[in-house]
């Protein structure tokens, strides 16, 4: 299945939601408020980088836990401390 942008009119809200390729264009519930919201086109996001033979995640550095979550993205656990806060 393919990820898909959709955006609420009534919250302003925007959200991804992977569906088979045949929804794509109908109306998808708001996880926020449950109004309809419709499919926003935006363009395909790109990572360009200095090193095209690196084809690790920009986030995924090896660090403390072996490795780093994207900002605001990832838990270890509820016990452990996430060394990015």
């Amino acid at each position: 299945m393919r990820r898909y942008e959709y955006e609420c009119r009534e919250c302003d809200e925007r959200f991804d939601v992977e569906r088979p390729v045949e929804q794509a264009g109908e109306p998808h519930p708001c996880p926020f408020c449950g109004k309809n919201a419709a499919r926003v086109y935006s363009p395909p996001k790109f990572l360009f980088k200095a090193d095209p033979r690196d084809n690790q995640p920009v986030w995924h550095k090896h660090g403390a836990f072996g490795h780093a979550h994207a900002p605001g993205r990832g838990r270890h656990g509820k016990d452990v401390q996430d060394p990015h806060r």
